[in-house]
């Protein structure tokens, strides 16, 4: 396929997502087979042209779907609201208030009576029963309601009587949407067969069993018996017990109306304990982080995704070993001001750390350099001259070259590298319309795909201290945007051989032996026979080992001079 024909079935493929968010994976390996075909040897297409700046038509397309996309999570939004109806029934006046969802989905203006709603006869008895109680119920009642207006809905109904307000009961109704998709896995769950789903369905719906013998066209008896199979195979005694638990299901699984991808409870926002600002030339802010309060001062180049942050244990190690870490973020990370331009972020990256060095009154720092911290690190270290103390880098990179190393990454990071080198226009399209597509998502789907090829780093987000800092890492690449991660893959994808060489502080060398990012033998071979160099390759870990190495990089900090 064709250069051409391939740019056109990634851009077809990027308009589809904002209609259906689960297709971005389809418009990623669209966009990777745009550099790549579909060959798996990683070589790059010889048809792949070097845009050596923005492609303005490319960015207009992105900015016109990363709009599509955030217009259809409003309208989403929006429609979910419809769905979530607060009622406050008041005990003493029998009046009944509603929020706006209450307002659609009931069809009724409020205040009102209770009588005025249009609920079926069994649930209003309900909350009048919970109206009369004396006192506060300690067992919320969860049932099925009709809404009786032009569409009769069934709706899940919570009841409750807060313990502090003594004259209210608080209605909650829930439309779920049953659809084909909820039903097929609910049928799964309980391995129903296909006529008792269909039968369970219309018990959702709040059909009587007449009902369902009538709309199914099967005899009452039939009915009552897939009935009776339905309680066995879900373990329930009575049907509304079976309709409380597909209720709570559906809950879990976030099956609302029209929306099958909800979004992520998860706030996106960077730490700010251990946060310090340093004014910067161009009223630019530097945001640092000072992480222990040890004697041996150590500054920390962070990386990609893992950001400045660490474990409990990570801290208390560094407090035993009396070491501080002075973490600065870089332009355009967490809450450091970008740079004016892309060409500058290089140059303001090195002067912002050097700066923090001077302010702090450091005559002699030692440094540790993170993953795609790597060539900031060395740059860094070049400026620092004979301020420079000794050198860890851990999980370090080395300058790219695309035909010994990309064959050797796990796609992402391959695409990375070359979007970023050769098209940084389709880079910023894929963050720009991937972001709020994992926003939706979450974190963990986020490093789910990032760690799809690493089963040692999937291994690491089930543990939820591990999780959280690789988190808090995510938020802090991109708290301002994209546009930060694009500018730093730019540095790390150039030749930076020159800082590398210039470098003669010892060095130690941390490399994870199952890295998907970059092959940790590459890497010592590029190391290798240079002076002052130790090179360690740890097995067992991988793009975590800051974190799953922890005894390894604690000891190598406390060796630093």
């Amino acid at each position: 396929m064709s250069h051409t024909n391939r740019y056109f079935d990634m851009l077809g493929a990027a308009y589809e997502v904002p209609s259906e968010t689960d297709r971005f994976d389809v418009f990623l390996n669209a966009a990777m087979a745009y550099f790549f075909e579909e060959r798996d040897n990683g070589a790059l297409a010889e048809d792949v042209p070097r845009h050596h700046g923005d492609d303005d038509m490319l960015d207009t397309h992105g900015a016109r779907i990363s709009k599509l996309i955030e217009e259809a999570s409003r309208r989403e939004a929006s429609h979910d609201e419809r769905f979530h109806a607060i009622l406050e029934v008041s005990a003493r006046t029998g009046q009944v208030t509603g929020n706006a969802a209450a307002v659609h989905l009931t069809g009724q203006d409020f205040p009102c009576a209770l009588d005025e709603l249009p609920l079926d006869p069994s649930a209003l008895g309900e909350i009048r029963k919970t109206l009369r109680a004396t006192a506060h119920q300690a067992q919320d009642r969860i049932i099925l309601a009709n809404v009786e207006t032009t569409q009769i809905r069934a709706c899940l109904a919570l009841i409750q009587r807060p313990k502090d307000v003594a004259d209210q009961v608080h209605v909650s109704l829930s439309y779920i949407d049953w659809s084909p998709a909820l039903m097929t896995r609910l049928s799964e769950a309980f391995g129903l067969t296909a006529s008792e789903t269909e039968v369970l369905e219309g018990f959702l719906g709040n059909l009587s069993q007449k009902d369902i013998a009538d709309q199914r066209g099967r005899a009452l008896e039939t009915i009552k018996g897939q009935a009776k199979s339905i309680l066995r195979k879900t373990g329930c005694a009575r049907m509304s017990d079976v309709v409380q638990l597909c209720g709570s299901i559906a809950f879990l699984m976030r099956q609302l109306p029209e929306q099958l991808n909800p979004p992520s409870a998860e706030v996106w926002m960077t730490p700010k304990a251990g946060l310090s600002q340093l004014p910067r030339p161009g009223g630019r802010t530097l945001g640092w982080y000072r992480i222990g309060r040890g004697q041996k001062t150590v500054l920390f180049i962070h990386g990609y995704i893992q950001g400045p942050f660490f474990t409990p244990e990570f801290l208390r190690r560094l407090a035993a070993e009396d070491i501080t870490l002075i973490a600065p973020s870089r332009p355009g990370y967490g809450y450091t001001s970008p740079s004016r331009t892309r060409a500058e972020f290089n140059a303001v990256t090195v002067e912002d750390a050097v700066a923090l060095v001077e302010n702090l009154g450091l005559e002699r720092v030692s440094l540790c350099v993170h993953q795609g911290g790597s060539s900031h690190g060395f740059r860094i270290a070049k400026a620092l001259g004979e301020r420079m103390g000794d050198m860890l880098v851990i999980g370090g990179g080395i300058p790219i070259d695309e035909t010994k190393h990309l064959s050797h990454m796990d796609p992402q990071t391959r695409f990375a590298a070359m979007a970023t080198r050769h098209a940084p226009s389709i880079m910023k399209m894929v963050m720009s319309v991937g972001l709020p597509v994992y926003r939706r998502r979450g974190t963990k789907a986020f490093l789910k795909a990032q760690f799809v090829r690493s089963p040692m780093d999937l291994e690491s987000l089930s543990d939820p201290i591990l999780m959280k800092v690789q988190a808090e890492g995510l938020y802090h690449a991109v708290e301002q945007g994209a546009e930060a991660w694009i500018r730093d893959g730019s540095a790390a994808m150039a030749d930076w051989s020159e800082d590398l060489e210039a470098v003669t502080a010892r060095q130690v060398w941390l490399q994870a032996g199952d890295d998907t990012i970059i092959n940790a033998e590459h890497v010592a071979a590029h190391m290798a026979h240079r002076p002052n160099v130790e090179f360690h390759i740890l097995s067992g870990h991988a793009v975590n080992v800051l974190h799953t190495a922890m005894d390894e990089v604690c000891t190598a900090l406390a060796g630093l001079a």
